[in-house]
């Protein structure tokens, strides 16, 4: 009898953890941060090449902007001016929650909230890349809309990861060229 509880736990908590470890699992995470603002773990949801790209992005418009003596960037990211060495030693991560919280800052002050969610559709390109199309229902003040977004996550090392959403590529986009102005 024990024998037969050990082997249901043991197959409960393995349904559990692949159930944890869907595509629409990692997304569903995602979602939660826009509906409850709160960005606790939003790196642990994101892929290593767009965590990569993010930090190497960010440390070399920093680092070209300290060339020319300024540190608008520095300032904007971690509130002071900071030394090269700290920038090296930054994680993605800590860029990636400045990044969002500006998003969720804007959002907030635009009275723009994530009301509802519907998957509306699944493309699987391989065994290790799923696109799934979300309708994000928002409000904004006594306006009603919504949009549909598409999504893209891949498997790394069983476990499925997002690629960096529009808003944040978009972003990331702005700092760049915005770093990169001739002054």
């Amino acid at each position: 009898m024990h024998y037969l509880i050990a082997v249901v736990c043991t197959v409960l908590m393995n349904s559990v953890a692949v159930a944890a470890s869907t595509p629409e699992g990692t997304l569903d995470k995602y979602l939660a941060v826009l509906t409850n603002q709160d960005l606790i773990g939003i790196g642990s949801l994101m892929d290593s090449e767009s965590m990569h790209n993010l930090k190497k992005s960010i440390d070399e418009s920093i680092q070209y902007q300290a060339n020319f003596g300024e540190y608008g960037l520095q300032r904007r990211v971690f509130g002071r001016k900071v030394s090269m060495n700290e920038v090296a030693n930054t994680p993605a991560e800590f860029y990636l929650n400045a990044l969002a919280s500006e998003i969720l800052k804007a959002a907030r002050s635009q009275h723009l909230k994530f009301t509802a969610r519907e998957i509306i559709g699944k493309i699987q390109e391989n065994e290790d890349m799923v696109h799934i199309v979300i309708r994000l229902k928002m409000s904004q003040g006594d306006h009603v809309g919504s949009d549909i977004v598409v999504y893209t996550l891949v498997k790394e090392q069983e476990a499925w990861k997002l690629k960096f959403p529009g808003t944040i590529k978009q972003m990331l986009m702005v700092i760049e060229s915005t770093a990169r102005k001739p002054r």
